[in-house]
This record gives C-alpha cells, structure tokens and sequence, in this order.
C-alpha cells in the first residue's frame, strides 16, 4: 500500500527524473478510462427516424441497460387558469409507471439570434465597402445598421451585467423544455411503437394546454446542456459556434472539450477553461413547499413583477422532476400510510405534536386524488446557478430571498453537486437515476396536481413572430414585435404613460424600426417630438406656419382622379372645413356636393375651394336657380380657406411632384398608372422622377 502511495507521489507531485517506463501501465490505463465530468449524463445516441434520444445508465455504469426519451420545447405561457391545470394532470396518467418526467425552465443568455434576425430585415448599402478591402471597410454603413450594430453591441452587455446600477436586470431568453424518459427498450420494435405513442399524447395535451411544442434533434440537446459545462458560452462567444451532431461519438462525448476544468468545493463546482477567468455553478434544492400554491404563481419564481430588488443576477436553471407511480401499489400504500396517520392524531400525544394533524390532513388529500382519478408522483425541484466566482455569494443570497418570498425554503446540495446537476439537466431521469433520488431522499410524494401547480411552465411575453422591434420584460425577456402580425386585422396601437415616461421615445423608435424594414411612415406631430427624427433621416418636415413662403399644397382637388369615385373622400372633407364643430343637416350637405361637382366640371383639377367660395356666394348653384341665404352662408364658412382667408397659401398652391409621389408610391401598380393618366403630361413626368427604381 505504501509503495502504491509513493508511486502515485512521484507522478502527480514534484519532478520526475526516472524515465516514463517507471509509472504503472495499469495506473496509466487506469487513469486514462475514468470518464470526464460529461460521462454522469445518460445521453447515448440517437434515433433519427423516431426522434428518439437512447439513454444508458451513464459512463460511470457498467450496467448494459438502455431506455429512451424525447424532449419538447415549448413557448413559455405568461398565465395560467383552472383549465389550463386540468389538462395537464393528464401529462401524469398517459405515462407508464416509472416514468421521469422533467419541466425545464432556462433564463438563457443567448439573445443574439434574435437580434440578429431583426438586423437582417435591414436595409443593404449598393456598393459597400468600394475602394476598402479590408472586413470593416466591407459592412453596410447606412444609418439603419450603423446604429444597428451599436444597439446589439448594447443589449450583449446586459445579458452578463446589469444595465442598471441601481438594481438588477439582465437580458434573457426563458426557454422551457419538457423532457420524458419511458423504461422502454429501444432495441424491441414494440417498445420503440408505444413511446412514439406517449411522445404523440403528449404533443396533443400540450396542444389543448396551450403550451404547444416542437421535437428537439441532437443539436439542440447538445447545445443546451452544454452550457452548464463549459461556461465559456453563458459569459463568452464561444456558443456563436453551436456544437453539430457527430454521429460516430455517443452523444455525452461531444457536449465538453478537453479545455475545460472542473473542481468540486463544498458548495460548489469551480469551472475554467483554458486559463481562463473562474466560474461557478451553485445547485439548490427545495427543502420545504408553501401549502398552497398555483401554477400562476410560478412566474415569480424568476423574479418579482414588481420589486426588482427580488431578480436573480445571473442565467439559472428551474427543473421540476417527477417520476410516475404504479397506481394500484401507490393506491395501496398510501391508504396504509394514511390509516396510521389517522391513529396517530387521535392518539394522547397529538396535542403535543401538532404536526401529526397537519400529515393526517395531507394523507386524506393523497386518498381524494386516488378517488378523483389523479395519481401519486415522486417529486423535487432543483435551481442550478451559473456566476462568476466572485458572484457567488450574491447569487445564492438573491435566489434565496425570491424563493422565499414565495414560500418555498431552498436547501444547497453540499456534496452533491453531481447528483444535482445531473437531475437538473433534460432528459436524464432514467431508472438509475431515479434510484440515486431515492437513496438520498431528494425526492417526495407528491399529487399529480402538485407536480402541474409547481411546474416551471410560467416566464413573460416573446411577442409576435417578426422581429421589427425588440422590446424587453420586466424579467429581461427579450420581446421581438410586429403590429401587422395581428391576425385580427386591427393594426392599430395606443401608447399610454405618464407625461415624460418616455412615450415620444417609444414611437420614435416604432418609426425608426419601420422606416429600417423599408416602410413609409406619416407622422402628425404636435409637439414636435418627431422632427430630429425626420431630419437625421432625410425625412421631410411640414411645418404649418404663419410665414407667407409655406409651399404646402393641401387643395383636395390636386388628388382627384374620378370626381365619382373621390366624391366619398372630397365631399366629408369640405364638409369638414365648413362646419368643423357640428355636422352639416342634409339639405346643406347636398348642396355642397353640387357645389363641389359643378366646379370639377368647369375647371378639373386646377380647381380650388375659391371656386367653390365664388358659386356659394352667388346664392345660386345653377343660373336660373333663385338665390338662397343658406348657400351664401355656406360660402361664408369656407372663406377662411379661400384666397381671401387665413389659409390660403395652402390651399390655392399645387401640389409638389415629389409629395404626390410619396403619397401614392405604396398603391398598386394599375392604381399608380391611372393616376399618372389623368395628370398633366409634364407634371406626370416631373411625379415619376421620384418613383423608385424597381417599381
């Protein structure tokens, strides 16, 4: 034994003078076929037909048995309702016994793909980069990717440190992972038939649950696992080069490399990569459950809407395990358990240990859920926490006091950290494992019911579907947004706040994001929020203003092409400028649409609301007519638009070739042409001039 320990002294300790031959060959096989850290987690292969993941018993087990599982990734909900919470208990009952279930919640720092597609709906310079060879001299260096690149370079920083000073707030993407492990064969056809059917079930009770998912391949396994491993991807770049499936290595090879070193502390496991900064990697578990609590509660788990004192300060994972009881035996055992909790209250010493009343209470609950249909399920909750070392303490503080806020007391795996980072990760609940749980007492029973009330299923909004805006929680989800992604048809939006909450900043971005992604934007500004905007962006400001050289054209005629089909249009509008307080009564209404028609057939579009002023207050809309008092006071309310009003420099001009283009440039083809038909032939040309080149 001695001589062993001396050999081993020489080799890890000190220099070494003697020759290589001197170390043990058997020490060196020995040493060389210890797995690395990777080797606790169950992934073997994969089954590309089925989208089926094979799992063993992990590389620290020589036991040849193999299950398998699959995992579905799922939307976060913002909200939950009693509905909601019945259809998921069936997740629990279509399963064999034995079964793992695991519900994931990751507050993940990688946002960079969707920022990333919200830069590439911008527009592209035509010649970038002529005359610079160099990768720099090469980007677009139009204003839209220019302040682009610079707000992406801004939200990367938040997602490691905090863009406030005075509270915490990190950038994150929540992502939830369902995972099932089924103690089926992969290797017997009828096996692999009847987890294809409980992967189909469990698709269709997501659906009706409003959680719906899709099937995760290798590489997504691969990439998110990996995070908790080498670090260097949650507080570096190196997961902008995501990790590809390589079918000739077994799945839990590919998810380190050998630069990373681990070491367990106590309290802890210290991870470096390649001399690197230290991170560390925290796991708790729930020691204590609240009475009572529902699945909307959830939410908070990850923050506090309200009180940002309560945010955890760094990327987390929340894992709800359960593994699924034969009915019968669990049926039987916990009316044996029940039946002796009853005798023990209404025992002597129950008035001196209250809490025999308090299990007797819980066991007749476990016997209403049997009679209700509901099953029993071995359940726990594990957090793991991912921070630089000198975070660590602050970390374990803040997820403490959000978690207690709640009612749950959290206890830290000393020791454990392996077993608990293992039983954190998807799809890793095998019998083994399930075993380990119950060894070490991590796992209790628990209703169906709990297990849905208590699953990491809640985060915030992602928004809709095209990335125009990106938008962020109270949480730091990022929020990607578009308002013609309404299905609805009901584009419109309101922004509602405080005065100097920031509403003109929110719109303006809104403008600045649209006008990027190519679209015409119109503004009616009246306090003038918005003319910075418009002038950085070439954009053209009308002002109105009391100054005799205003070149605004607002005459309605210079837009008319049918006076049949414009009337709709023209009639409300001059009615309008007639009696801007009250509507006009039918008579008045109609015999200013006679006015309006009789002056487009004597002058067209060269016609103004001066013609119309001049046939009004005749009295007389036709000559042999008997001149009426009403029209002359028709004609008097129209005054202040005519020639001879306050308005008149606006309404007497005509209209600029470029504005009509502007104006019309997003109508159909046929419709731009038969505008362009009815227009004089030189201000026709002078109107095409600013069309685009590919319309």
């Amino acid at each position: 034994m001695n001589a062993a320990l001396d050999v081993l002294k020489a080799v890890f300790y000190g220099e070494r003078f003697e020759p290589a031959d001197a170390v043990p060959r058997a020490l060196l096989r020995q040493i060389a076929s210890i797995p690395r850290l990777t080797g606790i987690l169950p992934y073997l292969g994969w089954m590309p037909n089925e989208q089926l993941f094979v799992l063993d018993q992990g590389g620290f087990c020589s036991k040849p048995k193999q299950q398998m599982g699959f995992c579905i990734e799922t939307v976060p909900q913002t909200g939950s309702n009693e509905e909601m919470e019945r259809v998921l208990v069936s997740l629990y009952m279509t399963c064999p016994p034995g079964s793992g279930i695991q519900v994931s919640l990751y507050a993940s720092p990688h946002i960079l793909p969707a920022l990333r597609e919200q830069a590439g709906m911008l527009p592209i310079d035509d010649a970038s980069g002529d005359g610079d060879p160099s990768w720099e001299g090469k980007r677009n260096k139009n204003i839209y990717r220019v302040l682009g690149r610079r707000r992406i370079d801004h939200y990367l920083k938040g997602t490691g440190e905090s863009l406030f000073s005075h509270h915490t707030y990190l950038l994150r993407d929540y992502r939830c992972v369902i995972s099932i492990t089924v103690p089926l064969d992969p290797n017997v056809p009828a096996d692999v038939e009847d987890a294809l059917r409980i992967k189909e079930s469990a698709h269709a009770t997501l659906r009706s649950a409003h959680l719906p998912g899709r099937d995760w391949g290798t590489d997504e396994l691969l990439n998110f696992v990996a995070d908790f491993f080498d670090h260097e991807r949650v507080f570096g770049s190196a997961a902008d080069k995501p990790i590809e499936y390589d079918d000739t290595k077994t799945l839990r090879s590919q998810i380190s490399n050998m630069e990373v070193a681990a070491v367990v502390a106590d309290n802890f496991i210290k991870f470096r990569k390649a001399g690197g900064k230290e991170t560390a990697m925290q796991c708790f578990s729930v020691r204590q459950y609240p009475k009572y609590f529902r699945l909307g509660n959830m939410g908070s788990l990850i923050g506090d809407y309200y009180q940002m004192a309560l945010s955890i300060p760094c990327p987390f994972l929340i894992t709800m395990g359960a593994v699924v009881q034969d009915y019968e035996s669990a049926k039987t055992r916990a009316a044996m358990k029940a039946a002796r909790a009853t005798q023990a209250a209404g025992s002597y010493m129950a008035s001196f240990q209250p809490d025999l009343q308090d299990k007797e209470r819980d066991w007749k609950m476990v016997l209403r859920a049997f009679d209700n249909g509901r099953n029993v399920v071995q359940m726990y909750h594990q957090i793991v926490l991912l921070s630089r070392i000198e975070d660590v303490s602050r970390s374990e503080h803040a997820v403490r006091a959000v978690w207690r806020a709640r009612g749950f007391d959290l206890a830290k795996d000393v020791y454990l950290q392996h077993q608990a980072l293992m039983a954190a990760m998807p799809c890793t609940l095998t019998s083994a494992m399930q075993k380990d749980l119950q060894t070490f007492g991590r796992a209790g029973t628990k209703t169906a019911d709990n297990a849905v009330m208590t699953a990491p299923l809640i985060a915030e909004w992602k928004g809709t579907e095209t990335p125009v805006l990106t938008l962020f929680g109270r949480r730091g989800q990022v929020m990607t947004f578009d308002l013609f992604d309404n299905k609805g048809g009901n584009f419109n939006f309101a922004v509602a706040a405080l005065s100097g909450s920031g509403k003109s900043v929110l719109v303006n971005e809104i403008a600045f994001r649209y006008l990027g992604t190519g679209t015409k934007v119109w503004i009616i500004d009246v306090g003038r929020s918005y003319r910075n905007l418009c002038e950085l962006l070439d954009g053209e400001f009308i002002e109105f203003s009391d100054e005799r050289n205003n070149t605004i054209c607002l005459n309605p005629f210079s837009m008319v092409v049918d006076i049949n089909d414009d009337m709709e249009m023209l009639l409300p509008l001059v009615a309008q400028m007639a009696s801007p307080r009250e509507p006009l009564d039918n008579y008045t209404y109609s015999a200013l649409a006679s006015a309006i028609k009789r002056v487009w057939d004597q002058k067209g579009r060269q016609a103004t609301i001066t013609d119309i002023y001049d046939l009004l207050k005749t009295g007389k809309l036709y000559d042999e007519s008997e001149s009426e008092r009403d029209l002359s006071r028709l004609a008097t309310t129209l005054e202040p638009y005519t020639r001879h009003g306050v308005y008149a420099i606006a309404y007497l001009s005509k209209i600029k070739p470029q504005q009509l283009s502007d104006f019309i440039i997003n109508e159909h083809p046929q419709t731009i042409a038969l505008i362009l038909a009815h227009m004089d032939p030189t201000e026709a040309a002078d109107t095409i001039q600013f069309f685009p080149d590919d319309l």
